[in-house]
């Protein structure tokens, strides 16, 4: 599907008026309804973009629980902040978001974080057919870390302590799953696999331990072993996969520098977003999400 252009966004979304009228089609499509009693008995106040629900006497407007309740940055940087980050493969920082849309760094901050909410996917759908399984580790060099903190970290210099561990499954041809977890260990990824996976699928793995026992709930896995440089047997691989954990990292070394582990997971959703729906029209799927998706968190 074409995506839009920063011309168009400009020029269809340039006024407040504008924003709210194509927000209110999305979200009322056969007229306007209370978001606290449901009804449509509506009087819509003159000179406001508010309106008052003539049962209940609440007053609402089209951004109530959205992620862009209770903000007053006007709604035309809201639609160009979402244009720019959704356009972005490899993610745009904040300071960038900042001086392109002209606000501080802290509210460009605090828009991508709202944003990213509506990337997040819950979807029970089961990734089925081939299905390319691999875990990867996220995380900054140790080259210029301080010994202090390392020490206070209890750092193996080998090791991956630093990272922070994150599983990926892929559908050949299909959708990407990215979770991160708190350890890479059998215990925790096998339950994340039978969840996710469905169980005629052919399942792509690498030597790791933590697959070790996959014949039991799985129809078929393939075991590669890329420490022995075996990439592929016949038509399993896991080259779709390795390509998307190199633009996470390019993302998170090229753009955003510094993760914390507590935010991580949305800058995966944000990464995992993008691929999954590549083909459709980015900018409008987004806004939809935002619209009609209630928020998952608490505002802050």
């Amino acid at each position: 599907m074409e995506q839009e252009s920063v011309l168009s966004i400009a020029s269809r979304f340039g006024t407040q008026k504008a924003c709210i009228e194509h927000l209110e089609s999305i979200r009322w499509p056969n007229g306007l309804v209370c978001t606290h009693s449901g009804s449509m008995h509506i009087h819509n106040r003159k000179n406001s973009n508010r309106h008052l629900c003539r049962d209940c006497n609440s007053s609402f407007s089209v951004t109530v629980d959205t992620v862009m309740h209770a903000s007053k940055l006007p709604l035309p940087k809201w639609f160009a902040a979402i244009f720019l980050i959704v356009n972005a493969k490899k993610g745009i920082s904040s300071l960038q978001l900042a001086r392109d849309i002209n606000v501080n760094k802290n509210t460009a901050w605090y828009m991508q974080k709202r944003i990213r909410e509506a990337m997040y996917s819950d979807s029970d759908d089961l990734l089925k057919g081939i299905v390319e399984v691999d875990e990867s580790y996220v995380g900054g060099s140790m080259t210029n870390m301080r010994k202090s903190y390392k020490k206070k970290l209890g750092i193996y210099p080998g090791g991956m302590e630093h990272k922070k561990p994150v599983l990926g499954m892929m559908q050949r041809e299909g959708l990407v799953k990215v979770i991160v977890i708190d350890k890479a260990d059998a215990k925790t990824i096998r339950p994340l696999l039978n969840k996710h996976i469905d169980i005629a699928s052919e399942v792509v793995i690498d030597g790791f331990g933590a697959y070790r026992m996959l014949h039991k709930t799985h129809a078929k896995h393939v075991k590669l072993n890329h420490s022995k440089n075996i990439m592929s047997l016949g038509k399993y691989n896991t080259s779709r996969l390795d390509s998307f954990w190199t633009t996470i990292k390019r993302a998170i070394v090229g753009q955003y520098h510094r993760v914390s582990p507590e935010h991580l997971q949305s800058y995966l959703d944000e990464i995992a977003f993008k691929f999954n729906n590549s083909k459709e029209n980015l900018f409008s799927l987004l806004i939809t999400r935002i619209i009609q998706q209630e928020r998952r968190i608490a505002v802050t």
